[in-house]
């Protein structure tokens, strides 16, 4: 009988071993996975934000003292003027954001095009994103209202720009591991906010 409950209880615990040593191995490979996530986001968010910060920095930069520098500014939108060549030349620069469904052929139902676009040229596509959100301050600090008048571009002088970049395909995780209002697979997440990106070129 003795021998009976040997065999019952190194069943028991052989079961017990295996399950610890494969839940162990979800987690090693949610780890690693997230950890590749987290270095990709890092390197796709930091190319794009290196072009938003040095041309919103830049705006205004040759227009005329008393003309206004941006021409429309909203929430995931904005046209503003600066001479990008150093010509002489003042060009119109748009930045808007895309609608999730150009971004189908993604797994990340969150992605869209953060689009560029310069004087009559063809819009461009920058980068991928899941945020990109503006907001706009005067040079006394206040929250313009969105979109911002016409009669009130003149006064914006701090641009506040959060953008957020998911990677577009992650491993999907067990249906067991997922709890309730997570998502299904192991999206990194990298954002950037500059609260004070305020043109170098602004005089108005």
């Amino acid at each position: 009988m003795s021998a009976l409950f040997d065999v019952i209880a190194s069943m028991l615990f052989g079961g017990t071993l295996f399950m610890i040593v494969l839940t162990a191995n979800d987690i090693a490979s949610e780890n690693q996975s997230t950890y590749n996530g987290d270095m990709m986001v890092q390197e796709m968010l930091t190319s794009t934000a290196q072009l938003v910060e040095g041309e919103f920095r830049n705006m205004g930069f040759g227009v005329p003292e008393h003309d206004r520098t941006v021409t429309y500014a909203d929430s995931t939108a904005i046209n503003f003027l600066s001479d990008l060549n150093r010509d002489g030349n003042i060009d119109t620069i748009k930045y808007s954001l895309g609608g999730t469904n150009e971004l189908l052929d993604t797994q990340n139902e969150m992605d869209r095009f953060l689009k560029r676009k310069v004087n009559a040229g063809q819009i461009m596509n920058v980068g991928a994103v899941t945020t990109f959100k503006l907001t706009y301050h005067t040079r006394d600090g206040e929250l313009l209202p969105l979109p911002v008048p016409s009669d009130r571009l003149t006064e914006i002088h701090v641009v506040e720009v959060t953008m957020e970049v998911q990677n577009p395909y992650a491993p999907y995780r067990d249906a067991a591991m997922v709890r309730s209002g997570e998502r299904n697979a192991l999206y990194s997440s990298s954002l950037w906010q500059q609260t004070r990106l305020a043109s170098q070129n602004s005089r108005r």
